[in-house]
């Protein structure tokens, strides 16, 4: 599996390409943990290439979701594959994250979201 972080805005978009297993999953946690010390309050993380996730996947993703809020932050999910949602709906992750269709989505509500304050703002 890989994992990749960009940067949009401030906004840490984590993309995973290939499968969520026990041994992956910690992958995952070390690279959503670096965004965490590095201080990113806003992860997004961009499913759209992961195939498969197990349940050591699914305790990344909620362990990481946790200490996101303890510090004020937010951890949303795009473009989950549908086999991977399955899991999703059977652990009842589903109705815990944000989960958008694509990252286009999210992103482009971020930007709207930034326009409209700056158009608020004196």
């Amino acid at each position: 599996m890989d994992v990749t972080v960009s940067e949009r805005d401030d906004t840490a978009v984590v993309s995973v390409d290939g499968r969520i297993d026990a041994e992956s999953a910690k992958r995952l946690d070390t690279v959503i943990a670096g965004v965490l010390a590095r201080g990113g309050k806003r992860v997004l993380v961009n499913l759209e290439k992961a195939a498969y996730m197990s349940s050591s996947g699914l305790r990344v993703l909620l362990g990481k979701f946790r200490d996101l809020r303890r510090v004020d932050g937010e951890m949303a999910l795009c473009a989950v594959q549908p086999d991977v949602y399955k899991v999703f709906l059977m652990a009842g992750v589903h109705e815990v994250f944000p989960i958008y269709v694509g990252l286009d989505e999210i992103l482009a509500a971020g930007d709207e979201e930034k326009r409209e304050e700056e158009s608020t703002s004196p």
